[in-house]
């Protein structure tokens, strides 16, 4: 636990402006995925990693399971991989191209909350033709992700933010609700102590958020701040900075957390509305 020397927002600019940078070029990441499907699912991701992982690297190779690593690929799947992951997976396929002409997908839209145990089915076909055939590798690989077969979550995000840092070694699991008791356990239950680097976890336990900066105090119980997330969005989809967003002081429940509610949701839009806790994480600080 330590000095972070980035602070969220470079994160954002990592994935997304301008991108990753692989063998086909730069390559932004502006995609939200959730394996959960009460959030949109990873059904077109399931349908091209379950195969893609035991493909040979130049048909008699390696696997692609193996070069990435099998827990990196699944983390990838679920919309926890880090930047490094989808820079060798990417690179994989691209000289791979022949390979996925035999490999076929199905390319699937978000499913819908109402209705998350219906998969919405959109075409089929295989990689090369849906994708590559026509196109460059870079454009390729934009439009599968375009399509979500790649993709970061929050918890992806605010976790391999993390490893960006080097404040972790090895991503570490957990849902946005354990957050709080194992990984940020400090409660901010003032306003006016509210510092970049601290995490929203909003209380319903569905939702994670990082503080990027604090800007000033709008009065003695409000405070405006920048946010960074990963979130299916209405205005932004995937890795985003939320500038100006103000959090108000709430109640004291019964967890001992102080409850803000978020009084102006900032530009672009915060995507996620609703009450978070303030908490940080020991000894990690900008």
């Amino acid at each position: 636990m330590a000095e972070s020397n980035y602070l969220p927002y470079h994160f954002v600019n990592y994935l997304r402006s301008p991108g990753l940078p692989t063998k086909a070029g730069t390559i932004p990441l502006a995609q939200y995925l959730c394996k959960t499907k009460s959030n949109g699912g990873n059904d077109s991701a399931s349908s091209l990693i379950g195969k893609l992982r035991w493909m040979k690297d130049g048909g008699t190779g390696s696997q692609m399971n193996t070069l990435v690593g099998g827990i990196a690929v699944d983390l990838a799947l679920k919309g926890q991989g880090s930047g490094e992951t989808f820079i060798a997976i990417w690179d994989f396929m691209c000289r791979n191209k022949e390979q996925l002409k035999k490999l076929n997908v199905e390319v699937c839209g978000r499913r819908e909350r109402g209705a998350s145990d219906k998969k919405v089915l959109l075409k089929t076909g295989n990689v090369y033709d849906l994708y590559f055939k026509g196109k460059s590798d870079k454009a390729a690989i934009q439009a599968m992700i375009n399509d979500r077969f790649f993709g970061i979550d929050c918890i992806g995000f605010t976790g391999t933010f993390l490893m960006f840092t080097g404040e972790w070694t090895k991503y570490k699991g957990a849902t946005p609700r354990q957050w709080a008791d194992w990984h940020c356990p400090k409660k901010i239950n003032h306003a006016k102590d509210i510092k970049p680097l601290d995490f929203l976890i909003w209380t319903g336990g569905g939702h994670i958020a990082i503080v990027d900066w604090v800007w000033s105090m709008v009065d003695d119980k409000t405070v405006k701040i920048d946010v960074c997330q990963s979130s299916s969005g209405e205005l932004v989809v995937g890795p985003q900075c939320n500038e100006f967003v103000q959090l108000r002081e709430g109640s004291i429940d019964g967890t001992g957390r102080r409850q803000y509610y978020i009084r102006h949701r900032g530009s672009p839009r915060m995507p996620v509305d609703g009450h978070v806790y303030v908490m940080r994480r020991n000894s990690f600080f900008w």
